[in-house]
């Protein structure tokens, strides 16, 4: 009899530790080339984009931006397109300039457009130094995803000299809900 109660405390104790497990559920999403295409990822500005099999991060691609003459020229993702409303998520992208000049820095920037069709644009991700031939990580950490009063939200990263080409590769997102990639 003790053998049995203590047996079915056990189960209920595992029990109760699964149900927390689950609603501490986390997903997780990473775009890293390895199809050989864009993946979502498109234009921003003039700046040319390209499957880069020279230099990657992860074996067997990056994503290449060439020719910019802009800030913010490159490439440019729309997270709202993927994202669970409510959700909190954390993002980390990692950049390698090929050419940027001494004591250029590397970021992320969101854009958020309002209903009346405006954009809103805000530093999503700190500068960090931009390394040539080295991988640096930029990092988003517990943002809450709302479309509330919006259109749609997209992030793109920025580098400071304006000329500098650079690679990206390995988009993790990771969040308490589900992404649609």
């Amino acid at each position: 009899m003790k053998r049995h109660l203590v047996f079915m405390l056990v189960l209920a104790l595992c029990l109760a530790t699964a149900v927390v497990f689950a609603a501490e559920e986390q997903y997780e999403a990473i775009i890293d080339f390895s199809l050989g295409y864009e993946q979502g990822w498109g234009p921003m500005g003039s700046a040319s984009r390209y499957i880069a099999a020279e230099e990657f991060r992860s074996a067997p691609f990056s994503l290449g931006i060439i020719g910019r003459s802009q800030v913010w020229e490159g490439t440019i993702f729309r997270i709202s397109d993927i994202l669970t409303e409510g959700g909190v998520y954390s993002f980390s992208l990692w950049i390698n300039t090929m050419d940027a000049k001494e004591g250029a820095t590397v970021w992320l920037t969101c854009v958020k457009e309002d209903k009346d069709g405006q954009p809103h644009y805000e530093r999503f991700a700190e500068p960090v130094p931009a390394k040539n031939g080295e991988w640096v990580e930029l990092v988003v950490k517990d943002w809450t995803f709302s479309l509330e009063g919006l259109n749609f939200i997209s992030i793109y990263p920025e580098c400071d000299d304006v000329e500098a080409s650079y690679y990206i590769d390995d988009f993790k997102i990771t969040g308490d809900k589900p992404i649609k990639l």
